[in-house]
């Protein structure tokens, strides 16, 4: 069984209505299959997670302990970190049972099967009080 593959950087797509620009990171044909796939926006990876035919994208890496979660499971609609097998709603970010939250960021497909994702995240990363990562978002600011 092959793992999910990282894509080279996404061009950014305009889009006139809302001026809004967009990263072209995948098309539903590379999600079809194993319904998972990390891509990058920004340098930045995110997993992009296909439940009930609808595309959700999360920063990819784990609060808890740095694992890829698209190197992970996806069942009964909730991403299994590889690592703790901890569960997350791909749709929130949410940990089940847990604090913290991953990053979300906005989706859109087109027509013809593109996925764009937005480059900010709409909700923010939140590191977790149990064990605490050393990604970068959860690091300390100090004045």
């Amino acid at each position: 069984m092959s793992e999910p593959t990282a894509t080279t950087t996404a061009p950014r797509v305009d889009q006139p209505e809302t001026g809004d620009s967009w990263v072209h990171v995948a098309e539903m044909k590379d999600l079809a299959r194993r319904k998972r796939k990390q891509v990058s926006v920004a340098g930045c990876p995110i997993a992009l997670f296909l439940v009930d035919d609808e595309v959700f994208a999360i920063d990819d890496i784990c609060i808890h302990q740095e694992r890829s979660l698209s190197k992970g499971t996806l069942l009964n609609g909730q991403v299994i970190c590889p690592g703790h097998q901890w569960k997350f709603d791909p749709r929130t970010g949410e940990p089940e049972d847990q604090d913290g939250c991953q990053a979300t960021y906005a989706v859109q497909v087109t027509e013809e099967g593109a996925i764009l994702v937005a480059p900010e995240p709409v909700t923010p990363r939140k590191a977790t009080s149990n064990e605490s990562s050393t990604h970068p978002a959860n690091a300390e600011v100090t004045p």
